[in-house]
């Protein structure tokens, strides 16, 4: 997955398209619309948070995760910037269902355990490249 900018002034709903047969390494820069009469595009900043997490489910009240990623164990890296990155092994990716899932990515910090940050379709495709 190529590099991709999030723009944040919608309802933060994306669809991230995921091929289970290669490596994943998707870094995202995000940013929104800001100002009271001329809007005025301004990255957004993770520097705030100390951690996050996307998972994906079969869908938002599935119990069980069939995919998660998290900063605790590097398969997601906020930076104190605007971007955020993706990584798994096309190993770690091989044994998923194909399918279309439902995800949600939160963040936290010392006074947030969960906010909500995005959410949305999670495809997964069997591609041979």
């Amino acid at each position: 997955m190529a590099k991709d900018t999030i723009d944040l002034r919608q309802d933060s709903k994306y669809d991230f398209i995921l091929n289970k047969t290669a490596d994943l390494s998707a870094s995202l820069t995000c940013q929104y619309y800001s100002g009271t009469t001329v809007d005025t595009l301004t990255d957004f900043s993770f520097s705030a948070y100390t951690g996050g997490s996307l998972i994906v489910k079969q869908n938002y009240r599935s119990n069980t995760a069939i995919l998660e990623f998290d900063t605790l164990d590097g398969s997601m890296v906020l930076s104190t910037g605007n971007t955020f990155q993706l990584i798994k092994s096309s190993t770690e990716l091989a044994n998923l269902p194909i399918g279309e899932f439902e995800y949600t990515m939160w963040l936290r910090n010392a006074s947030m355990s969960h906010r909500a940050f995005l959410s949305g379709k999670f495809i997964i495709q069997y591609k041979i490249v």
